[in-house]
């Protein structure tokens, strides 16, 4: 059953298939707490290999890569680098108990959509990701983090509100409607929505009580998170060190991801398979965006800044 992880009784479901005892136990995790942790779930030297592997790469495309570091000396997140960089994508498909168990809790095999590459911490406050990777049906996806580094208090780590995904979904057409008049207005992305729509999220999670927990990995841990947790990025304590991880989102295959214009419009019909195509690397499906990379989503690089090879690959 596709979404297996969403039914009523999900925890009784998965807790009746023939899974590996580690897989299962991870799975229940994300039904009942909305996260899990997978230890070494990538082996560290592959981890720092990857690190090795970027610095080369950023060294080969110097002239990308220099004009967008901050103040600090540190890259904004780069989106899509798994596009140009297509080593990235083993961190998916040599990951065996994460696709594992994101495949127990689809009920179908997942399959990458974007990712996120992270030099440093995110530094962001809670907030739940629905509202930007809507599916049809909904809540198809699952947030992913690969940690290439430790991350704890001191650079920056993942803070959860513990069980925040079991927390009641806000009349979210109603909030539409206040703003926009007309649920065919809402459009792509509204910051001002988005905050209200997290606020009352979160704030319902402290009215109960609900406990937020910084999660410490070390190399190669690999994080799952359920799409209507909310979760965010610590304080960073420590400037000069780095954290690097990607966070790759996934879907089931043939799954189409919306933005707020279809989440604030829950009623509405909109179409229930992709507009993009696949590809596929070592079995797994991957979603063929290969238009380029941004940094924080501020200016596109396009394929034709890297290599042909780069750009044909997969």
């Amino acid at each position: 059953m596709l979404g297996r992880f969403l039914q009523p009784d999900a925890a009784s479901r998965i807790g009746t298939l023939r899974l590996d005892a580690m897989v299962k136990a991870r799975a229940l995790e994300v039904v009942e707490n909305g996260y899990t942790v997978i230890p070494e779930a990538v082996p560290p030297h592959a981890c720092a290999d990857m690190i090795a592997r970027f610095r080369r790469f950023e060294r080969q495309y110097h002239d990308v890569f220099q004009e967008n570091r901050d103040d600090l000396g540190h890259y904004p997140r780069i989106v899509n680098l798994h596009n140009v960089m297509p080593d990235l994508i083993r961190l998916f498909t040599r990951n065996p108990l994460l696709l594992a168990t994101l495949d127990a809790l689809f009920g179908a095999p997942a399959s990458l959509y974007t990712s996120l590459f992270y030099e440093v911490g995110s530094q962001q406050p809670l907030h739940r990701d629905t509202p930007v990777f809507s599916t049809r049906p909904e809540y198809l996806y699952f947030g992913t983090t690969v940690y290439l580094e430790v991350a704890d208090d001191e650079n920056g780590c993942l803070e959860v509100l513990e069980r925040g995904h079991l927390l009641p979904e806000p009349d979210r057409e109603a909030l539409a409607l206040r703003r926009f008049g007309a649920l065919t207005n809402i459009p792509s992305f509204d910051q001002d929505a988005w905050n209200e729509y997290q606020d009352t999220v979160v704030g319902e999670g402290r009215s109960k009580g609900l406990p937020t927990r910084r999660l410490h990995v070390n190399a190669g841990d690999t994080v799952i998170w359920h799409p209507q947790l909310p979760h965010g990025g610590s304080p960073i304590r420590d400037t000069s060190r780095t954290r690097f991880s990607l966070v790759m989102h996934v879907t089931p295959e043939n799954v189409p991801v919306y933005h707020q214009n279809v989440f604030f419009a829950p009623s509405c019909p909109f179409p229930e398979t992709p507009s993009w195509g696949y590809y596929e690397v070592e079995g797994r499906k991957i979603a063929d965006q290969r238009v380029g990379i941004s940094f924080g989503h501020v200016r596109n690089y396009e394929m034709e800044r890297f290599s042909v090879e780069l750009a044909n690959a997969g």
